[in-house]
């Protein structure tokens, strides 16, 4: 992980899916990723459960939030509840120095923990209007990294009404209801990320097709017998997998292997293989309108199909 600090001013934001959104975009900046990550908050309460939301974006990126400066005395304290360093400072009101061949505005403040400097420290600023940038650094070599979509809400104006989404299909079949629980107490347990890349193939995979990557795969679209997928990470089919599938091909044995419908000649993950069954053993599935997800996992050094709730 490069030493360098990387400061992201969200001075301006005022909500946390405007800090989500920032965050975001300022890792699309050339060499902003796999980084020490300094944020300077304004005044705006956020919870653990916020705060640690923030943390595991930034760690998506390959990247490790070290220092936040807030004038709020209670993020403070949830932040030094996480164990990241904070420096509670007060409320300040300075005239940015705009950088037009960037698209940001760079800010020179008094915190000397946080100020950056010509070698060491980049300081990134959301308040500009224009927030394209174009300028590479070519220090080191960029590294791939997975792609985090950040959901951003949409607020309609007071005269407006949300409009709600449609249907492409028709609700003629008779209704089955499953109980969910949809009010579960909230937890502050951070979201499980995995740092590999992840592709998505939107295609069927025909037969005498190889499908090769070094991470996680993800298919939109059936996967016939006669093609193959190698992955070193998951593979996730959102349709018929009738294929050879090898995840974690590199010798992970956590790996798994989802689909719609499971009906592979040959599941692979790391050394341990499996066949399917010889009363399914038919080259061609009839699709229907009603599929249960399995999902295959090595137990005691044999693959086993879960169903997925």
């Amino acid at each position: 992980m490069n030493s360098e600090l990387f400061i992201i001013d969200l001075s301006n934001c005022s909500n946390t899916g405007e800090i989500i959104t920032n965050v975001s975009s300022a890792f699309e900046i050339p060499n902003s990723q796999d980084r020490k990550i300094g944020l300077k908050l304004n005044n705006i309460t956020l919870n653990q459960s916020q705060m640690l939301s923030i943390q595991s974006l930034i760690a998506s990126y390959g990247s490790q939030l070290c220092k936040i400066q807030t004038s709020n005395e209670a993020n403070a304290q949830v932040i030094r509840d996480m164990g990241i360093e904070v420096e509670l400072i007060a409320p300040m009101q300075e005239t940015p120095e705009v950088v037009e061949e960037i698209g940001f505005e760079i800010k020179k403040d008094e915190f000397s923990p946080l100020t950056p400097q010509e070698s060491n420290v980049d300081l990134i600023d959301f308040n500009s209007t224009q927030q394209t940038p174009q300028k590479e650094e070519p220090q080191q070599e960029a590294q791939a990294q997975e792609v985090v979509q950040s959901s951003v809400s949409y607020e309609p104006d007071e005269d407006e009404e949300m409009p709600t989404y449609k249907k492409g299909w028709s609700e003629s079949d008779e209704k089955t209801w499953e109980e969910v629980d949809c009010y579960a107490p909230p937890t502050d347990e951070p979201v499980k990320i995995d740092p590999k890349q992840t592709i998505y193939v939107n295609q069927t995979l025909r037969s005498g097709q190889v499908l090769e990557f070094d991470g996680n795969v993800v298919i939109i679209g059936d996967c016939h017998p006669g093609s193959e997928i190698i992955a070193s990470g998951d593979i996730t089919v959102w349709g018929v997998l009738g294929s050879i599938a090898h995840a974690g091909a590199k010798g992970n044995r956590d790996a798994r292997i989802r689909a719609l419908k499971m009906n592979a000649v040959q599941l692979r993950i790391a050394n341990t293989y499996s066949r399917r069954p010889d009363g399914t053993n038919i080259p061609y599935i009839i699709k229907s309108s009603t599929f249960i997800p399995e999902e295959a996992r090595i137990v005691d050094d044999s693959i086993v199909l879960f169903k997925i709730n």
